[in-house]
């Protein structure tokens, strides 16, 4: 295999016979390549200042992925671009002659070590028991859907509630489908593994899941270029650098893109702040404060580090249980960097009434990882730099690792439930031009945020005036 990523074991099968590649860029026996990772750093977070957004009802059109069928199904060999079969793939396994999950599943039972039959014989069942509920509850969530958008409903509630049910149920059968794929190349549960992890990639979600799943894949002999991206990428942000290092050693620099070559840049930063908020995270105490923010594309929840950012972390829950982000939108979500809230004007450009001081020079200080809850500050003239002891109510949740943000800005908190459901907030850029006659959906927003733990006291909060700002709060914010 090309990379081995010590997950739990490899299938007994090889796996890349199950695909079918046209048109798809292969990774294996890709020359290494001698390009040089820049150095650039991605821009931190910032309030944009466009005009301000009218919020609208969310969307309620279901995005999840499908279903996989449980009936017999066949899955072509791979095929180099141009359609030719793929290298070692087997005569008798070529696109007239395609394979089936009887046939991989006669085979296991026929070649298979003893001690794997029935725990594999488990995992088959176990992934069609879970693909059932998933497909039930898919159904169930469709009816309400076209209840809903047509007016015989206006149960939106019942609606995201059935969502949610589905999209865990999703990850339930994603975990079957890559258990299922430790003891043979199941073509259901191989495609639906691979559909979710695309899904994944294109919605910029790199947690233990997609490392998981992507590294397993690999492991098994899948080439897909997305699945070795998603593997390095996921392995930058959970930590397996020596992953992730070798599979950029094998991609070219026309298969990298700005997320890859970020994070190829900054390596080093990365990893020293991985290890420095692993140290942190074993030494949290189990009561940190959390909180539950429920968005029109499901729940998230924080915990959040009252011990390094106490007069944040103070302001954020008065915030939270005054009703302060109730109703406010995700007015700015860009691939690879952020998704930002808090500001009552949907723009980015409201100013809160009082400022709490920075608390990034702190003797200890959170690192700002992908998942990282970090305040917002106004920007300084020409948006090179940030007005100190500026922050206020917006803040962002971080996609990728962005070291520069700890020496200008106070990281509060951590996504520890629903990083999936981040990477579902509709992109909006509101510093990019529209285009004539473009149409322009609503934002994603949140609904009701609360807290679900806090300590009975609060630190004080330390308020700041920042330099160079009029005193008085000004017309309009908290």
């Amino acid at each position: 295999m090309l990379f081995e990523s010590s997950m739990k074991r490899p299938c007994q099968f090889p796996l890349a016979l199950l695909f079918c590649t046209a048109a798809i860029v292969l990774v294996a026996g890709l020359p290494k390549t001698n390009a040089q990772p820049p150095s650039a750093q991605p821009s931190t977070a910032q309030p944009p200042t466009t005009q301000p957004s009218t919020a609208q009802p969310p969307t309620t059109q279901p995005s999840t992925a499908q279903p996989p069928t449980t009936q017999p199904t066949t899955t072509p060999a791979p095929t180099q671009p141009g359609g030719s079969p793929a290298a070692g793939t087997p005569a008798a396994a070529t696109s007239e002659e395609q394979v089936t999950d009887e046939q991989v599943l006669k085979a296991f039972q026929e070649k298979a070590p003893a001690e794997d039959q029935e725990p594999g014989t488990a995992a088959v069942d176990a992934f069609h028991a879970a693909a059932a509920k998933l497909r039930a509850k898919t159904l169930e969530m469709r009816r309400q859907h076209t209840l809903v958008v047509n007016g015989y409903s206006d149960d939106t509630d019942l609606y995201r509630k059935l969502r949610t049910e589905t999209r865990l149920l999703i990850n339930q059968t994603y975990r079957a489908a890559l258990n299922l794929l430790d003891y043979m190349p199941y073509p259901t549960a191989a495609r639906f593994a691979v559909t979710v992890l695309e899904h994944r990639v294109s919605h910029g979600v790199y947690d233990k899941d997609t490392h998981e799943g992507a590294a397993r894949l690999m492991d098994a002999g899948v080439r897909l270029l997305y699945v070795a991206q998603a593997a390095a990428r996921a392995g930058m942000v959970t930590g397996d650098f020596d992953l992730a290092d070798r599979i950029y050693e094998k991609l070219e620099d026309g298969e990298l893109e700005d997320t890859d070559r970020a994070l190829l840049g900054q390596e080093e930063l990365i990893k020293k702040q991985f290890e420095t908020e692993q140290e942190l995270i074993a030494n949290d105490p189990e009561d940190l404060p959390k909180a539950r923010f429920l968005t029109t594309r499901g729940e998230i929840v924080v915990e959040l580090f009252i011990n390094e950012a106490p007069s944040t972390v103070a302001h954020f829950i008065n915030l939270i249980e005054s009703g302060f982000y109730d109703g406010l939108d995700f007015f700015q979500v860009v691939d690879g960097l952020l998704a930002l809230t808090g500001d009552p004007l949907g723009d980015g450009s409201a100013r809160p009434e009082r400022y709490i001081a920075d608390e990034h020079t702190g003797e200890t200080v959170r690192m700002p990882l992908a998942g990282s809850l970090v305040m917002a500050k106004l920007p300084t003239a020409g948006n090179r730099d940030f007005v100190p002891n500026s922050a206020g109510t917006q803040f962002a949740i971080l996609f990728m690792p962005i070291p520069a943000i700890i020496e200008h800005q106070t990281v509060f908190g951590r996504v520890i439930e629903g990083l999936d459901v981040v990477g579902e907030l509709r992109r909006v850029d509101p510093t990019k031009e529209k285009e004539k006659n473009q149409i322009v959906l609503p934002p994603d927003r949140i609904l009701h945020a609360e807290m679900i733990n806090r300590p009975e006291t609060l630190p004080e909060v330390n308020y700041a005036q920042p330099p160079g700002l009029a005193d008085g709060p000004p017309a309009s914010g908290p």
